[in-house]
């Protein structure tokens, strides 16, 4: 059975290994062991299952212990540092990066050489965060993708040596990169809706219905940018900006509410963070309350427009009742119990009024209790409309209103 190819290149790199004895001179040896090396890492390319790549890798780091790599490796890193942290430190920031790619060509190291495109991307990523912070999300934009060349050559460099560390760090690093490239893209996209909206309120004469619909797209645009990123609380910005377009210039309510309370649920899902203070947030909170203030208003007018019909037809019922709340005194609630037990029997026949005498000489010591059990019977939300009709709701309604009249003056 024939030996993979990279069990061949292995064995070829273990002969060239073993004659790299002591006896020969440094620059032979060097010579030598960089020809294994090179086999070494054909080994790891062309391996086929998990075994060969291992042991390619295993024999690549036994090359590279050998005390002249180490002593070189250790004079280029030494150069390295001492470049990074000390001479380029002092340069303005883009000559510092030109100094860094004008020296990469001259590392043949590819441990350096990874290093060095790991720390070129790291300046462009915080030079971006900070544009970000600053609110330059054009040059945050420019630094971010100015990341991906560097980041892709060290992950390379990582996986022909191999070195893991190196490719996990560009792993993290362009997963960084790929968040704040997104977040930047959003909150550059919900500037430049939040830029056209206040021109929109402020300087149009008439509806721009193209406008309009351009701010909608740039604040959608914010919502899947954060989205790639699961960025949770710039989504709720930008929804939030999305359903104050519908609530002040298209006056569609349904929609406006169905962005606004998608804005507040995600704000809440981030619990136990508090925006409250922050402007979109109070913005989203002020529109819905108003919306909930409306909608009671509203179905308070159609509930009282129903009620004034039938309080129509109970016009001789209320009469009585009204008379009968004149002639029982609050301190004799008992008489007044009696007479609406009795003239409106409640609608569940087992609700019978008890603990009032029938002589009537004096009111009951827990007259409390009894007023309260009473407006519990009457109550207009135990009162089936489809059974009882709402003529009995109406009715139900004027009574527990008179019986808690008169449980609050008991009760206080």
């Amino acid at each position: 059975m024939s030996s993979s190819t990279s069990i061949r290149f292995r064995e070829e790199g273990n002969k060239i290994y073993l004659t790299a004895t002591e006896s020969f001179t440094s620059a032979i040896q060097h010579d030598r062991l960089q020809t294994a090396l090179n086999l070494y890492y054909k080994a790891y390319n062309t391996s086929q299952n998990h075994d060969e790549k291992v042991q390619a890798w295993l024999k690549s780091r036994d090359v590279k212990s050998n005390d002249w790599r180490d002593k070189l490796c250790s004079t280029a890193i030494g150069f390295w540092e001492d470049l990074k942290k000390g001479r380029a430190c002092a340069i303005e920031f883009n000559k510092r990066v030109k100094v860094f790619y004008d020296v990469l060509p001259k590392i043949e190291i590819p441990t350096v050489k990874a290093e060095c495109y790991i720390h070129i991307a790291t300046c462009h990523f915080h030079a971006g965060v900070t544009a970000i912070q600053e609110k330059n999300f054009k040059v945050a934009m420019y630094q971010m993708r100015e990341c991906y060349y560097p980041v892709t050559e060290a992950a390379s460099c990582g996986r022909t040596i191999p070195l893991p560390h190196i490719e996990q760090e560009a792993e993290v690093l362009e997963s960084d990169v790929l968040m704040h490239q997104c977040i930047a893209e959003s909150m550059q996209a919900n500037q430049i809706g939040e830029e056209l909206f206040r021109k929109l309120l402020m300087d149009e004469e008439k509806l721009n219905i193209d406008m309009v619909y351009e701010i909608i797209d740039w604040h959608t645009k914010a919502v899947l940018k954060t989205r790639e990123i699961t960025e949770v609380e710039m989504e709720a910005i930008a929804l939030s900006r999305i359903g104050k377009v519908y609530d002040k210039v298209l006056k569609l309510k349904y929609k406006a509410k169905e962005y606004l309370l998608r804005a507040m649920q995600l704000a809440n899902s981030m619990h136990p963070r508090n925006f409250h203070g922050e402007e979109w947030f109070e913005d989203c909170k002020a529109i819905i309350v108003r919306y909930q203030e409306e909608t009671v208003k509203q179905e308070s007018e159609e509930w009282q427009t129903i009620r004034e019909k039938y309080l129509k037809e109970l016009e001789s019922e209320m009469k009585d009742l009204k008379q009968n709340v004149s002639k029982h005194s609050i301190q004799r609630s008992d008489e007044f119990l009696k007479y609406v037990y009795k003239t409106f029997p409640p609608v569940d026949p087992e609700h019978k009024l008890e603990g009032v005498p029938e002589d009537g000489k004096k009111p009951p010591t827990d007259l409390k209790k009894i007023l309260q059990r009473a407006v519990v019977h009457y109550h207009p939300d135990r009162v089936d409309v489809e059974k009882y009709g709402m003529k009995r709701k109406v009715l139900s309604e004027e009574i527990t209103k008179y019986l808690t009249l008169r449980y609050e003056f008991f009760k206080g």
